[in-house]
This record gives structure tokens, C-alpha cells and sequence, in this order.
């Protein structure tokens, strides 16, 4: 048994790169040794932001060797008549590799066949590995790759050294035009000097000794545990931020934090201007106090053990007091003029080369507005409603926003209130973006619903119109989070409004982009998809329900939800399930029969059709008074009589009678039933053991 190490150095990898990569060597890796018989082998796949490794432990030295039993054509198509060995024969063994006369003869349940034992020799695992890493290695895919040299090579970025040992020889191959060898290269400052690796199993020892540690897991413990003692330091604490020190991670090959300082007036300033300025621009973890208020302090990381002169935390304090000057000074610019005077500018800026400015888009999002409000019966005037259009989209002309983009709407949101704007349109103005797809919380007031409603749905059906839709895994101007936070919106805020309207409403400002054919059908299938994925993954409910309601209808988007809701909980109960299977049943035999125009009482011939006929009002008169209160449990429950009921019609009656008239009553008496459960769900849809 024996370990292998391969190690390859290259140029600064981006922190995004990184996991992608171990994973996927982890899967090649895997994959390459159970195919080669190495199930016993265990691989780990190191990384920092200079160099990709991986270290195989237990790994035999030779494949065993293969024993493979093979099965020819049969002896009457190996051999003519004269017993002469045909082309079937003679390829049967050249594939094998043994000469006729070895091949032998067995007897089958479908005659005689020719038959062969063959031996495959195991390889040197040597071998295997030599002729495999360059094809894995060159196979990774990164976010962005590089060129370098003649232009032969395409990697992540460019490569520099290379170390491949199996135990503590050296295994002969190439990568990316560089052979294999025992050297490398410790930490740039702390051990820059080559040295070499005697044996793989030694490599994460020899490489901590050198001031490299390339176990990712073992960086991050050391960051969260020096955050922890910083934070401490400065009776502070670190605001939690996982995805912030999972770059940290891969941004260094030895983990270090420093503790700096900012001027305490730039707390002044609103929250998110300073975050934004820490952790977006200079990637620093953020310190707060026990009410969560900023502090005058922050966390960077380091690529090294210490900053003994204070170089850096010096030169990290500069640049962010740099930053955090400018933003006071956009900041005091932006209030001096006011929102209103960032208005008549809408005009000047284009939102989409075809479809118009700012101003174009902020009047498409009034009239939308003013078509929801409407028909939702909201209390907010039509004056409140134009006004708040523009001035939703008025602070990308500021300063701020300028300088810091993904400050977008929050900005406004701070100027409108301290201007003393009223709550609804401040707090709409901050929020109308929120939330990015599914995540986050929905905005506040109606107002701010309404407009991020309006603002998304002009961006679908626009951008669709003009043949600008998503395909495959791009879609660059994000328009499947756009759809996303429309249906978390109208899910959550329980507007009973239907979704296509509303599509179509704003289809109408696009007419003249697509006079060929209209995109609604597409934009509404766009958005059943998101509907699907918000039952299954956030409303937890299994896929099969998902489908179920689906197809009695989505665009009401909280009913829809609570219809959801409430079959996959009445689902389990076993009396829903006997019901399912006989709906089951009742769907197929409809399904693709016609039936008489109207259901005829004078043609039952056995009671439980009369029965049925009346649970059938029964169900509709139920329905009639519980879907408008919204009683959705209730109105599933109301299915539940009908289940016995359709037991004894199935055992008494026969659907498919000799007599036209009859059977063609019987089946539209079957489809009246289907309708009327369609206004709930489409039950046939549910997987159902036994079924």
C-alpha cells in the first residue's frame, strides 16, 4: 500500500474557484479509483489560493488481476455448415484475445454459445495514475479561465510547479507543459525558499512547517477563533457572517486577522453605507455591540501570521477612512439637492436600449400600479401612487448610488425619511427591491409590495417581449429571481389577485415589440415554474402535490398555497386515500371519452348513480360557500362523503353499458364529479401506494 500526493502551483486562484475545484476533483478522484478496482482508498483534496493538492492514502501499489467471463454468439452463427468458423467467430476472438482453440462451449436456455475465461493482468497503479491525472486536472472547469504562454495551455490561471509522488518517488508525468518533480514553494513571506517533500504522506506537515496550511477546515477554525479573541479585544462581537469568512478562507494560505479602527463620525452615516464599505469593498467582518449597533472597529484578514509594524492595519484604516469620506461626502451632496431634484433626470438615463428610459419604465410601473391597486381594493391614492412611481427609481442619479450600486433604494429610502416623507413611501422606496428572489423578507407597507410587484413584472414581460428570456443556466439580467420575489410577494402579502391579468396588463405596453406572436404563454409558464419551486422547497410540500394543485390552477397565488398546504397534510389520512385511488380511477375512465352534454336522472338504472348525482350539488353547493372564506380545509374535507359513495357505484355499475345513451350519461356524470374536484385539485396526479 502506498500514498500518493500531487500538488500543482500556480498563479493567484480567486476565492470563488476554489470549492468548485476540490469538488470536482473529489468526484473524478472517486470515480477514477473505483473504476480501477481502489475502493479502499481514501482521497482528500486540499487547497489555498496558490496551489490545488490532493493526497490518496491506502493505495495498492498493482491492480489485482481480473478474472472476466465472456459469452460469444451462438455456435450455429459461429460455425457454417461445414463447421468452418465464420466473421462472428473469428471477432468474437480477436476480442477476447485467445485463439479459437481455446475458446470453449457452454450450453444455455437458448442453446449452445461460445464462451471464454479471459485474464486481465492488473495494472501498476503507477500507470494508471500517470495516464490519468492530466486528463482530470485538464478537464476542470472554472468560472473564468486563462491562457498563458503560446496560448497552449487553458487553466484557472497559470501554472508554475508541479509535485507527484507515490510514497516518496517521483511519478513521471506532465502537466500543462510542466514535469512532475519533489519540489515547491512554502509561504511567500514567511518561507519563499524551494524545498522539497520526501514523502506524500509527510505533505500537510512539511507544508504548516513552511507556513502553509492547505487544509481549508483547519484556516477557517484558526479565523473564527482569532475573530472570536479580536471581537473580545474591543468588547465587541463579530456580526455573523459565514459567507464572508468562508472567502477569507480561500483567500490566504496562512489565516491571519487584524484588529482596525474607522473615526467614530462616519457612524454618523447610515448603517448600510458603512457595512457596504467594509465587507463589500474591503471585504472586513463587521463589529457590532450587543444591540447589533456598529462599533468603530472592523476585521481584515491577512495572508500571514502577524503584522508586527502595523503596516497593515494602517494601510486598511486609510483606505477605508478614504471610502467612508467620499460616502459623507455624496451623502451631505445627495441631501443638499433632495430626491425631487433627481426626478427630471429619469428622462436622460436609459433603462433598456429598446425599451426606454427611467421615466419610460417609472410610467409603466405607475399604470400597473394604478391596475393592482384597483383590483385589490388597496387604500392608496392614485396621486401616491404616481408620485412614488419615480421617485422609487430617483436615486440612481445620486451621488451615492453612484459610487455604491447595490446601495439602490435603500438610499432613497434614507433620504425620503429624512426629508420627513411619510412611512409608507420611505420604507416602499427602501424595500420595493427586496427580496432578491425567494430569500429574504417581503417589504412592509402596501405601498412598497405594490411598486416592487409593478417594477418586476414590467422587467419579465419587457425583456420577454423584446426577446430577451433567460435560457439554459444564463440569465444575466436576473430575471428568474425577478419572478421569484413576485410570487413570494403575492404568496405572503395574500393578495387574491390573479397573476395572468396581471401579465397580460402589462403585455399591453409591449404590443408593438411583438406583434408577431405574444409572450404571455412563455412568461406564464416562467412563472409556473417559480410557483412549483416555492411549494416544493418552501412550502415543503411533496412534488406530486405540488402538481396536483397546479393543475386545478396557480395564479391565485395564496389560495394556491393553502390548497398546498392542506393536501399534503389531509393526504396521510387514510380515508383521503381510498378516495384518491377511486378519483384515480374515475380519471381514467374519462380520459379521452366523451360524454352526454348534460347529466340525465331519468337514465340511472341503480341507486348509488342517484347518489353520486347528489353528492355532486352537495360538493358544489360546499364549494360555493367555503372557497370564498377561504375555508380550504374545510372544502377538502367536504370531498371525503363521496369516497364510499364511488366505492358502491364502481362495484353496482357498470361506466361502459351496451347502451349508448346510458353509458354516455354515466361518464358525464363521472366528469361533473372531476370538474367539481378541479376546483381543489387534480387528485389522478397524487402517487398513491397501491394505486
Amino acid at each position: 500500500m502506498a500514498d500518493f500526493l500531487l500538488e500543482l502551483r500556480c498563479e493567484e486562484i480567486p476565492a470563488n474557484a476554489l470549492p468548485g475545484a476540490r469538488r470536482q476533483l473529489v468526484a473524478a478522484m472517486t470515480k477514477l479509483l473505483e473504476s480501477s478496482g481502489f475502493t479502499e482508498a481514501e482521497t482528500r483534496v486540499y487547497s489555498t489560493s496558490r496551489r490545488l493538492a490532493m493526497l490518496i492514502a491506502d493505495l495498492p501499489l498493482q491492480q489485482e488481476d481480473r478474472v472476466e467471463e465472456m459469452m460469444g454468439p451462438p455456435v450455429s452463427v459461429a460455425f457454417d455448415a461445414d463447421g468452418n468458423p465464420t466473421r462472428a467467430a473469428e471477432g468474437f476472438a480477436r476480442k477476447t484475445g485467445l485463439k479459437l482453440e481455446e475458446i470453449s462451449r457452454v450450453e444455455t436456455d437458448r442453446g449452445e454459445y461460445l464462451a471464454a475465461t479471459v485474464r486481465h493482468a492488473g495494472r501498476r497503479t503507477a500507470e494508471i495514475l500517470a495516464e490519468a491525472i492530466p486528463t482530470i486536472f485538464s478537464g476542470l472547469r472554472f468560472p473564468k479561465m486563462m491562457r498563458w504562454g503560446e496560448g497552449e495551455f487553458v487553466f484557472v490561471r497559470p501554472v508554475h510547479g508541479l509535485v507527484a509522488l507515490l510514497d516518496g518517488e517521483i511519478l513521471p508525468l506532465e502537466l500543462f507543459g510542466i514535469r512532475a518533480g519533489r519540489t515547491t514553494i512554502g509561504h511567500r513571506v514567511h518561507s519563499p525558499v524551494p524545498f522539497e517533500i520526501e514523502t506524500a504522506a509527510d505533505y500537510e506537515k512539511s507544508m504548516e512547517d513552511h507556513s502553509v496550511l492547505v487544509d481549508p477546515l483547519r484556516r477557517r477554525e484558526i479565523l473564527d477563533a482569532q475573530a472570536s479573541t479580536l471581537a473580545s479585544e474591543a468588547h465587541c462581537r463579530v456580526h455573523e457572517d459565514p459567507g464572508l469568512v468562508s472567502e477569507h478562507v480561500e483567500l490566504v494560505e496562512y489565516p491571519g486577522l487584524i484588529l482596525g479602527s474607522i473615526r467614530e463620525e462616519y457612524l454618523e452615516l447610515p448603517p448600510e453605507v458603512v457595512v457596504s464599505t467594509l465587507r463589500h469593498h474591503q471585504k472586513c467582518l463587521i463589529l457590532e455591540n450587543e444591540d447589533e449597533e456598529l462599533r468603530p472597529h472592523f476585521l481584515a484578514v491577512i495572508d500571514r501570521k502577524d503584522d508586527p509594524e502595523g503596516l497593515i492595519r494602517i494601510g486598511n484604516e486609510w483606505v477605508i477612512g478614504a471610502r467612508l469620506a467620499d460616502a459623507r461626502f455624496f451623502f451631505e451632496e445627495d441631501r443638499r439637492k433632495g430626491m425631487e431634484a433627481f426626478l427630471p433626470g429619469l428622462e436622460k438615463v436609459e433603462w433598456h436600449r429598446v425599451l426606454g428610459s427611467l421615466e419610460d419604465k417609472a410610467e409603466r410601473i405607475e399604470n400597473l400600479s394604478h391596475f393592482i391597486s384597483k383590483t385589490l381594493g388597496l387604500e392608496i391614492s392614485a396621486a401616491e401612487i404616481g408620485r412614488s412611481a419615480r421617485l422609487v427609481k430617483a436615486d440612481l442619479l445620486s451621488n451615492m448610488v453612484g459610487e455604491f450600486p447595490e446601495l439602490q433604494g435603500i438610499m432613497g429610502g434614507h433620504y425620503l425619511r429624512l426629508e420627513g416623507a411619510g412611512e409608507a413611501l420611505w420604507t416602499a422606496v427602501r424595500d420595493h427591491y427586496r427580496p432578491v428572489g425567494f430569500e429574504g423578507a417581503i417589504p412592509v407597507s402596501d405601498l412598497g409590495k405594490l411598486l416592487g410587484l409593478a417594477d418586476r413584472i414590467d422587467s419579465i414581460c419587457g425583456l420577454f417581449a423584446v426577446g430577451e428570456k433567460p435560457t439554459g443556466s444564463r440569465d444575466p439580467l436576473g430575471l428568474r429571481r425577478a419572478a421569484q420575489a413576485v410570487v413570494k410577494i403575492l404568496a405572503e402579502a395574500g393578495w387574491s389577485i390573479d397573476l395572468d391579468s396581471l401579465l397580460r396588463r402589462s403585455l399591453e405596453a409591449f404590443e408593438r415589440f411583438s406583434e408577431n406572436e405574444s409572450p404571455f404563454e412563455a412568461i406564464h409558464n416562467f412563472f409556473g415554474d417559480r410557483v412549483r419551486r416555492l411549494l416544493t422547497d418552501f412550502e415543503n410540500v411533496s412534488g406530486d402535490t405540488a402538481e396536483a394543485v397546479m393543475a386545478a390552477g396557480w395564479t391565485n397565488l395564496p389560495e394556491c398555497c393553502s390548497r398546498a398546504r392542506t393536501l399534503e397534510e389531509i393526504r396521510r389520512e387514510e380515508n383521503f386515500r381510498q378516495l384518491a385511488l377511486a378519483f384515480k380511477r374515475v380519471a381514467n375512465i374519462t380520459e379521452g371519452r366523451e360524454g352526454a352534454d348534460k347529466v340525465e336522472p331519468a337514465l340511472f338504472e341503480h341507486a348509488s348513480e342517484k347518489e353520486i348525482y347528489d353528492s355532486i350539488r352537495a360538493f358544489r353547493e360546499s364549494l360555493a360557500e367555503l372557497l370564498p372564506q377561504h375555508r380550504i380545509r374545510e372544502a377538502f374535507e367536504a370531498m371525503l362523503p363521496i369516497s364510499d359513495k364511488l366505492e358502491n357505484f364502481f362495484v353496482e355499475v357498470l361506466v361502459m353499458a351496451d347502451d349508448q345513451a346510458v353509458r354516455a350519461n354515466r361518464i358525464a356524470l363521472l366528469k361533473d364529479l372531476g370538474r367539481e374536484f378541479l376546483a381543489l385539485a387534480d387528485l389522478s396526479r397524487l402517487q398513491i401506494e397501491g394505486s
